[in-house]
């Protein structure tokens, strides 16, 4: 499931394909991930947000063929 993240600071939008990527890239510890993971996949929100990042979970449209 992809992520896009808001750098408050920059104003910088990153589009990241996992959690674990995303809470990687900006520091966040194994705690913090897993609250995160907590957050989006048992109490299905769709946002997070603090005080330096925005991330807010989307859904990846792909093209093909339909059978």
């Amino acid at each position: 499931m992809p992520f896009i993240l808001k750098i408050k600071e920059t104003e910088q939008y990153r589009v990241l394909g996992s959690l674990p990527i995303l809470c990687r890239i900006i520091g966040f510890d194994d705690k913090k991930e897993k609250n995160l993971s907590y957050r989006f996949s048992q109490k299905k929100e769709i946002k997070f947000e603090d005080d330096n990042f925005l991330i807010v979970k989307a859904e990846l449209e792909r093209g093909g063929i339909n059978k």
